[in-house]
């Protein structure tokens, strides 16, 4: 939320000064309307900023048992497979909010999920995704054993 306020603050100023000066060019700036034609400010700019997060800012992950989907402002980021990845843990990004983190190897290559942007609990997340990864392998590693004679 404070994100979609920092992109609305700048907007819902530029129409308060434009309404204002709206007014005064036209002589009805001592007027009672003044204040109602200025307290629509509010819902325009918030309105206007929310458009222009919604369109580059917006952070949407979805998922299924199979696989996710990371969007910014309604492009994919990242598509890939839970099966793609042994490990999970919680990791903070620079700004000290926590992210999750896939591991494709203990090790190695890594790729971070950006739930700090979502509302997403990060704990009972990471709990979900370790379920789907370690879930995985167990059905995996639990087929059938057939003896051949």
């Amino acid at each position: 939320m404070s994100v979609l306020a920092a992109y609305s603050s700048p907007f819902v100023l530029l129409v308060a000064i434009s309404i204002n000066v709206i007014l005064a060019s036209s002589g009805l700036s001592t007027t009672p309307f003044k204040l109602i034609l200025l307290s629509a400010s509010f819902p325009i700019g918030f309105g206007i900023g929310k458009i222009i997060y919604m369109k580059r800012s917006n952070v949407e992950i979805t998922f299924d048992e199979e696989s996710f989907q990371v969007f910014k402002g309604g492009k994919i980021l990242l598509h890939d497979n839970w099966r793609n990845y042994r490990l999970v843990s919680i990791h903070l990004d620079q700004y000290g909010r926590p992210d999750l983190r896939l591991y494709k190897t203990p090790n190695g290559d890594f790729q971070d999920l950006p739930i700090s942007r979502t509302n997403a609990r990060p704990q009972e997340f990471r709990d979900y995704v370790q379920t789907m990864i370690s879930g995985r392998r167990t059905r995996e590693s639990n087929l059938p054993v057939v003896e051949a004679c």
